[in-house]
């Protein structure tokens, strides 16, 4: 990785779950001290010790972060006459939950803007039509623009998979998504564990990857100090423990069911971490994507 410093700007659509989603994405890679709370505010008996402190912030890298779509018809004609007038030179663009007739028109309005790769994450179906991501990928293809569209945000991979396909989800040319991958350190989740003497509990956590929404950290500082033998974890089985934590974080991805996926976009992402941490521990993985919450 060279000590170049990459340009970021965001777009984000109208409506508070699409702007709670942003601010989560982008408090993640700001990493100040009050953006996660998560040990204290929701009460889940362990003391915060500063996990995210080694984490780089990224704030010097975040060049605008802006709403679009207000006021706009519920038909739009021409989307560039929506979208924002002066768009500053950035490396990166991550465009979260905007009209879809205004992502419709984003190949056209970006083609002579120098960027490298723009990211669209859909953490709801309604954000983005599949028919439409085919399109706009096409289009984004035609202009020789770098585009990823991850389903959920926490799919994203250097690795061509189900979550990562080429025509479907990524450009054919896509080694700037992969920079950008590296850069930030977010995308699909990848973590390592100091193990006890006896290999039976996790006695430290380490995220070298996280999901974009941060979730990666709060849910690794769970187990520790968590026996897994046989794929336990205290009281509950490790994948309990693992989507009650990913639910206590919260994880906002929606529950709704998904065409594509044949399953909901929050059931992806915890399946995703669930594996993670599987791999890791030498654990098989398990097949099958849904998820029991356990609240208590």
């Amino acid at each position: 990785m060279t000590d170049k410093r990459y340009k970021l700007g965001v777009f984000y659509g109208i409506g508070p779950d699409t702007e709670m989603l942003t601010q989560k994405f982008v408090g993640n890679l700001i990493n100040n001290e009050e953006f996660c709370k998560a040990c204290e505010d929701l009460e889940q008996n362990v003391k915060c010790d500063k996990c995210r402190e080694h984490a780089k912030s990224f704030s010097n890298s975040i060049y605008y972060f802006e709403k679009v779509g207000e006021n706009v018809p519920e038909f739009i004609e021409e989307p560039e006459e929506f979208l924002p007038k002066i768009l500053p030179s950035v490396d990166f663009l991550m465009v979260v939950g905007i009209h879809q007739d205004l992502l419709s028109g984003l190949p056209n309005y970006l083609k002579d803007s120098g960027i490298k790769a723009v990211i669209v994450p859909i953490e709801n179906p309604k954000w983005v039509a599949a028919g439409l991501q085919v399109q706009v990928l096409e289009e984004f293809e035609n202009y020789g623009i770098q585009a990823a569209f991850p389903k959920p945000f926490c799919s994203l991979s250097k690795e061509l998979n189900e979550y990562n396909k080429i025509g479907f989800h990524l450009t054919s040319k896509h080694d700037f998504i992969d920079v950008f991958i590296d850069y930030f350190k977010i995308g699909e989740p990848i973590v390592s564990f100091l193990l006890s003497k006896d290999g039976e509990s996790i006695e430290d956590t380490c995220v070298t990857q996280s999901a974009p929404c941060g979730s990666t950290y709060y849910i690794c500082q769970q187990l520790k100090s968590k026996y897994f033998k046989n794929g336990k974890s205290g009281n509950l089985s490790l994948n309990e423990k693992i989507s009650k934590a990913h639910h206590a974080y919260p994880c906002n991805a929606s529950m709704d069911q998904d065409s594509i996926l044949k399953d909901s976009i929050l059931h992806v992402g915890g399946y995703l971490i669930r594996n993670a941490i599987r791999r890791e521990l030498n654990l098989e993985e398990q097949e099958g994507q849904k998820l029991v919450y356990v609240i208590k």
